[in-house]
């Protein structure tokens, strides 16, 4: 059969390096390479990439700021931002608190929970497409609304900021009926003889889900419409101003899993919990390759970034001739360094 003459035959080299996730794939063999050698040299090699509890340091922090870093993925490519992702963790674990305080059934307390952030979301999504603020701003200011709002729940019913709630999760003294079975299953509790926390599990199946949806479905290709050009997207039947809406519900409804979550494995809720969240996973999607300016990156390299973002977390904490506060200093540096590799692979694309 002829080819169509019209049609660039694109080479297998040049189509890998049109990919968004090239440059954090190449972060990933240098920051593993890097802490695998200090560890060595260190002689803690073992005891951050052969000890289950040290793998388990820097995958669990992966998987939690990976599900943010996922929301994170899709609002940029859709040209937004969402700043309230940590302090709607806080709201979320204060909401399904005080929910289980008050006598709620925890199935119950779950699904109100969500819906809560849900819709809180779509207030975000709202107040953004319809005013033409900047996400930037809008979620500035939930920010700080999320943070203080659960505070104030909590101060006003219960007249204390931090909510204990290990009474409600245990089984009843004496026997009967375990109140914990729904979280013995949401949570993917120890009982059922996994090694990771739940958030661990999610994290691989909403990277499975939300790749196939960007990558095969029409939804993904809206989101990446809605990012590179509005006008254009809308001119062609793109319901922009609805993906975006969806996009931070998503957002607020992952930050609602991680706020959940991080009760039922505490067995408290802290208001500040989730504190600079939102930043870690914004770096891990500009590490991934996602463009500030929307219309570029995609979900995978934010997981990749994640993992960069954990590694580089948790592996200084190996290497004892590596001062800890140095941490943020090779942050900096990743961000920069990740940001400046995908411009200049974005920039060889754009001129063939």
């Amino acid at each position: 059969m002829a080819s169509d003459e019209r049609i660039r035959d694109i080479g297998l080299i040049r189509r890998s390096i049109s990919r968004p996730e090239l440059g954090s794939v190449f972060g990933l063999i240098i920051i593993v390479i890097t802490f695998m050698t200090l560890t060595s040299i260190s002689g803690t090699f073992g005891a951050m990439w052969l000890n289950p509890i040290g793998i388990q340091a820097w995958v669990e922090l992966a998987a939690f700021v990976g599900i943010l870093a996922i929301g994170a993925s899709l609002l940029m490519i859709a040209g937004e931002f969402d700043l309230s992702m940590g302090a709607n963790i806080a709201l979320a674990g204060h909401s399904f608190a005080i929910f289980l305080l008050f006598g709620v059934p925890i199935e119950l307390a779950i699904i109100l929970t969500f819906i809560e952030l849900a819709f809180l979301g779509f207030i975000i999504g709202v107040i953004v497409v319809r005013t033409g603020l900047p996400s930037f701003i809008v979620t500035l200011a939930f920010w700080f609304a999320s943070r203080g709002f659960a505070v104030f729940l909590s101060q006003t019913f219960f007249n204390q900021s931090r909510l204990s709630v290990k009474a409600n999760l245990k089984p009843p003294p004496g026997g009967g009926e375990d109140p914990t079975l729904i979280d013995n299953i949401f949570a993917f509790d120890k009982a059922f003889g996994v090694p990771f926390d739940a958030e661990v599990y999610y994290f691989i199946i909403l990277v499975f889900i939300v790749a196939f949806i960007t990558n095969r479905t029409p939804y993904g290709n809206w989101i990446y419409a809605s990012g590179g050009d509005p006008v254009a997207a809308r001119a062609v039947g793109v319901p922009v101003a609805r993906v975006k809406i969806s996009l931070f519900m998503i957002s607020t409804s992952l930050a609602c899993l991680l706020g959940i979550l991080t009760v039922m494995t505490s067995g408290a809720s802290d208001p500040k919990a989730g504190d600079f969240r939102e930043l870690h996973a914004i770096a891990a999607a500009v590490i991934g390759g996602c463009a500030l300016t929307g219309g570029y990156g995609s979900v995978v390299g934010a997981v990749l970034g994640a993992l960069i973002f954990a590694i580089a977390s948790r592996g200084i904490n190996f290497v004892p001739f590596i001062d800890n506060n140095l941490f943020r200093v090779m942050l900096g540096m990743l961000i920069l360094g990740s940001a400046l590799l995908n411009q200049f692979l974005r920039d060889r694309i754009v001129k063939g």
